[in-house]
Order: C-alpha cells, then structure tokens, then sequence
C-alpha cells in the first residue's frame, strides 16, 4: 500500500472506460481467432497455438466485472471530493492502492445493511451480528478499509447500532459493539480518509433531532478512541452546546440500553464520558462550549455540571464523569508533578475554583477525581498553604508580592490559603482517597526537604525552615479540612487510629534489625516516608485543637498504651533527615550509628532497642531517655544544626493554619 505521504490516485471514469475498451479489444480477439482459424483450417493447417488467443481474450472478459465494479466502489466512495484540476472526467480520486481492502469493506456494509439488519427476525440478527463481528473487527488493521465500511453503510443503520444490539435481545451486546467502534476509532484516526467518510465524520459532529440518535452516537465515539477534536465537536454538538445554554431539560436519553452497556442513560452524561480521558478534548470543549452567545467563564460553565448532578436523576453518574473530565483536562495522570503544562494548569485551576466552593458537599461520585487533581497538584496545593508570604494573595499565575521560591517546588499557580483549603474539603471526607493523597505528600514532603537541605549545605538560606512551615502549613489545612468535614472528635480519633495502626514510633518495628539489607528494609523505608507524613499531621494537633489537646494525648494513650510526644519524634526525625542530607555537623557518636544501614540510627531504631534493652519491670520509656542523651549532646555540639532542627520541628507543629484562616479563608 501507498505511504500516507504518497500520491495514489484512481479516475473512477478512466477506469470504466478501461472496462469497456478492454470488452471491446476481447470480442475483436475473438473475432479474429475464428476468422483466422477458419482459413487455415481451409488450407489443412493446424489452429492449436490460437488456443492462447482464445484464453487472452477470455481472462479479458473475466476483469470486467471486476474493473466495473471497482469503477462503482470508486464513485460511491469518492462522495463529494472535488475534481482535480487539468483533468478529464470526474479526476482523480486519492485512495488505497490495494482495492481488495476496500472491496470487502464493500461487502460487509452490503451484507449488514441491505441483509442481516433489515431482513432477519431478532434472533437470527443477534445471531449473525455475532458471527461476524470478527470481521468488522479486522477492518480496524486497515483503516481505509475501516472508512470504507461505515461510509457504506446505511447512515440509519450506523446511528441506530447500540440501541439495535440490546433491542434484538443479543447477549454478546457490549462484544459486539466494541467491534464496531474499535473500526470507527480506526478510520477517525487515518492519517488519510476516504473521502465519503467526511460525511460519515461530519454526521457524527453536528447536532441531530432526538436524543436516542445523539445517544447512539456518543456511545459510538466513547469506545472509539476518536481524536480530540472529534471528541470535543461531538459532545458539544450533541449535548453540551445546548446544556450550556438551558440546562434546565430533560436530558434522558435510554435506560435499558444503557444499563446493558453499563453507561449512563442521560445525553449530559453520556457527552462527558466521550471527553473523559482525554485532556486535549476536554479543554477545547470547555473553552468552546455553548459557542460565541454564551458568555460564561470557565469557571462557571463547570458549576453549571455541579448544580446539575445535585438535581438531576442521574446526578451521580454526571458527577463521576464529570470529575474524570476535569482530571483529564488538567493532565492529572498524564503529566508530573511541578511540570505541568500551561494549558493544564490554567484549567486545573479553573477546576480547583469551580469545585471548591462545594467543598464537603460536593457529589461523592467526584471526590476521587479530586484527590487525583490534588496529588498531581501537589505542589501548588503546598504553595497555597503558605501564610508566610502574601497571605492576602488572590489565586492566579502571578508571582506573590515578596514570594521567597523554595528549591523543588515549582508552582505553575498561586492558590489563596482559603481556596486551598476550600479544595481540600472536596475530597478529605473519603479516607480511602485521602490516603492515596496522603502517600503522595508524604513523598512531597519527603523529597522537599531534602533538597532544601542539601541546598542549604551549599550556602545556608534559611531554605529547610521554610519548607517545614509550608509543610507544617498543609498538613494543618488537610487536618483542618477533616475536621470541618468528620468533626473535632472523629478526626481527632481516626487520626489516632492510624498511628496506633501504622506509624514505627509505636514499637511495631517495621524496619528489620539485622545484618544484611533486603527488600523489606526498603518497604520499611518508603513506609517511614509515608508515615512521616501522618506524624506531620499529628504534630500540629495539639496546638491545632487548643482545648482538646489533653484529651488527643489520652486518645493515644488508650488506643497504644504508650505516651506520646509527637514534637520530641519530629525533632529527632528533622535531625536524621539533614543528616542524610549531609548537613554540615561532626560525625555521630559510634552509639548513634545503625548496624543495619550505617547511618544515624532513627528515633524508631532507638525506641526498638529500648525496649529490648529494658530489663526486668525496667520501663523502656527509661532505657530510651538514657540513649537520648547521647544524641542530645550530639545535636547541642553543633550550633547551626541544632537551632535548624529546632526551628524545623517546632515550625511544622503550628497553629497558623486555623488563626490565619478566621482572616484569610
């Protein structure tokens, strides 16, 4: 076959004529064989050798039919394509050089269209659908081929394929249906299309009167992997252009079709779902929707979705399509952290804004969707919770009044403390999807203070106190955040319940102390960096919850039997940290080393070894404090390490989140 870059042309008229001359040219051969085969018959000579003159003009007659026909197959796929200029006929026509493809495209659009859906019994229609769904399949490796069927086939037949599927009562419904759309996807994305598949495309993209045929089409286009702008022109067609300008309608399409198929039966829906999973998709169509007489925001085109799932029957499958549409939109899963996109970013952010004035109250079915936009925009939700420079900041992509950047946080926006906030209500109320985030701003975390730490090595900026208040600052927002959405005590509980449950300081001795280093050290490790994150939480909660800071101490106690003080861990966690970071500082004490990594041991090594050490009715709580002292004197023989591990510790434990917002929220 031709390359798409190559010029393969068919005159569909030429070809024709070629029929004709060449039946013209076989009946002369035949002529001339029986005239000169009767004189030499006369003459007694022998007329075997005009056999192959016979045989010529018989192989003649047999590609007639066949050039005939592939003239038709050339015009009926020509459709409205325009002539080449300087020549004859109808011109040129740019198309495969390999015909059989399309010939059998040819065929299969015949036989369904002018046989199997319009001339069996539903039985008989489930049957054979099924029986050559294979087929349509197949057509999928040639995308030509591909355009060729659906451009062939019956427009009625093709608009009406998944309500036809279910209604015939076929059980291979959703198996067949993906045959047909795994060829649609085919010939959409042809580098070069057959030219009466423009109209076929074009059909697809414009509106049409009644919503079970704009249903069937979206349902098409959602198992189609269509392009982008394919995408975007369908939903709003169909759907979007005109809920934008009245949502207020009945946007129910199917019910029974559309449970078999698992997809919604609501048209709002059902558009979504064609743009949900593919960012490029969802932006144009937000952008464009509802055309030059809307004049919406953003923003307020996607609270016209919100305000629709709250009061639409099908408001919980709007809502999760909807949810999906934004995290596409905004790259969520497609582009990393701290690099995102411009075009992304803008409508993350639009997304964040839209979403969060919802907070708490936002549709359950969105909330993951949330919590996939948060973690990828980690670094702007970090930078939000800042109050240490330009708390009055409004959200936008201008640099802060006085921002001080921290190394590795690179923001492509500036969230206001409060719509950082505002966002995180959206998805704290679900702890399943909490916790996915919270794995991913512990990494943050993690990963942000080492680099400061290691920048602060090179020239001492100030850089790791800093990115301990914004740290301290997130932490105090999401726990903020869950309270507003659980209550005071719930939260305060649920967070005790997972340190009771995960974290190393209560003597669960998830890092393995033996001689040689293996796989379940480094789970160990990562599990560390996780629970480093709750620990950040849990710092904050005392002085967070002014009264009930007691009551959170015996919550602890209760649900561990064992005391706990978190800002003691967290100074001893920050101290380790920067040693890792090579913050300059003597070298530890032989007893501070671990055995196991060569490193400074960690407080959750040091309270292991206490209680093992402890002897008798010896508290461990005793044998622990004696270790301690070793790494005190450690950390007070080096004055600036000393006073940054202080800081660092004392700065992530604040109450600034919850004082600030009363102003800034």
């Amino acid at each position: 076959m031709a390359s798409a870059d190559e010029f393969c042309g068919i005159d569909p008229q030429e070809m024709g004529h070629l029929a004709t001359s060449l039946s013209d040219a076989a009946d002369r051969l035949t002529v001339f064989r029986e005239e000169f085969e009767a004189k030499l018959r006369q003459n007694g000579v022998g007329a075997h050798a005009l056999r192959e003159i016979a045989d010529i003009a018989d192989w003649g007659r047999t590609q007639i039919s066949m050039l005939q026909g592939r003239a038709e197959l050339v015009q009926k796929l020509e459709g409205d394509a325009l002539p080449a200029q300087g020549g004859g006929g109808q011109g040129l026509v740019r198309l495969p050089d390999e015909l059989e493809g399309l010939e059998f495209a040819q065929g299969l659009a015949r036989m369904y269209g002018d046989d199997i859906l319009v001339k069996h019994d539903n039985a008989s229609q489930a049957l054979l659908i099924h029986e050559h769904a294979d087929e349509i399949a197949q057509l999928a490796d040639n995308p030509q081929a591909a355009a060729a069927f659906f451009a062939l086939l019956p427009p009625k037949a093709r608009d009406s394929l998944p309500s036809l599927l279910t209604a015939i009562g076929s059980k291979t419904a959703k198996q067949d249906l993906a045959a047909f759309t795994k060829t649609l996807g085919a010939a959409l994305n042809a580098p070069t299309l057959v030219p009466a598949f423009a109209k076929v495309k074009a059909d697809l993209t414009k509106p049409v009167n009644g919503k079970i045929v704009a249903w069937n089409r979206l349902v098409l286009l959602k198992g189609a992997n269509a392009p982008a702008k394919v995408r975007s022109a369908a939903a709003r067609a169909l759907a979007l252009d005109d809920f934008t300008k009245n949502p207020h309608q009945d946007w129910r399409a199917n019910s029974s079709e559309a449970e078999k198929y698992d997809l919604p039966p609501d048209l709002v829906a059902m558009a979504l779902e064609v743009l949900a999973g593919d960012g490029a998709a969802a932006r144009e169509a937000f952008a464009s929707m509802g055309g030059a007489d809307v004049k919406l925001s953003q923003v307020e085109k996607m609270k016209l979705f919100l305000d629709y799932a709250d009061q639409a029957n099908a408001g919980n499958e709007v809502a999760d399509a909807f949810g999906r549409v934004l995290a596409s939109g905004a790259e969520a899963t497609t582009e990393k952290p701290g690099q995102h996109s411009p075009a992304a970013a803008a409508f993350a952010m639009d997304s964040m804004l839209a979403t969060g004035p919802l907070g708490d109250s936002i549709p359950n079915t969105a909330r993951e969707s949330m919590a996939v936009i948060a973690g990828s925009y980690i670094h702007e939700l970090a930078s939000g919770a800042r109050f240490d420079k330009a708390v009055y900041r409004t959200s936008g992509f201008k640099v802060p009044e006085n921002w001080v950047p921290l190394p590795g946080v690179t923001p492509a926006f500036y969230l206001s403390p409060g719509d950082t906030y505002r966002f995180m209500q959206t998805f704290t109320g679900d702890k399943r999807i909490t916790d996915d985030f919270d794995k991913i701003a512990a990494r943050f975390r993690y990963d942000t203070l080492m680099t400061a730490a290691r920048k602060d090595k090179q020239e001492e900026e100030g850089y790791f106190e800093l990115a301990s208040t914004m740290l301290g600052d997130l932490a105090g927002l999401e726990f903020k955040a869950t309270i507003d959405t659980h209550g005071e005590r719930d939260a305060t509980y649920a967070l005790i319940r997972d340190i009771a449950k995960n974290t190393l300081g209560w003597g669960l001795d998830k890092i393995p102390f033996h001689e040689k280093l293996s796989e379940k050290f480094l789970t160990a490790t990562a599990d560390v960096i996780n629970e480093g994150w709750e620990l950040t939480k849990a710092y904050g909660v005392s002085k967070f919850l002014d009264n009930w800071a007691g009551s959170f101490e015996t919550g602890v106690q209760e649900a561990t039997g064992e005391r706990a003080d978190f800002a003691l861990r967290l100074k001893y966690d920050m101290a380790h940290l920067l040693h890792n970071a090579e913050y300059p500082a003597s070298e530890p004490p032989a007893e501070l080393i671990s055995k196991v990594t060569g490193d400074l041991k960690t407080y959750d090594e040091l309270v292991a070894e206490a209680k093992k050490e402890a002897k008798g009715d010896e508290k461990w709580e005793k044998v622990f404090g004696e270790k301690l002292i070793s790494y005190e004197h450690w950390m007070d023989s080096n004055k600036n390490l000393d006073i940054k591990l202080e800081n660092s510790s004392r700065i992530q434990a604040n109450e600034i989140a919850k004082e600030q917002l009363r102003i800034w929220g």
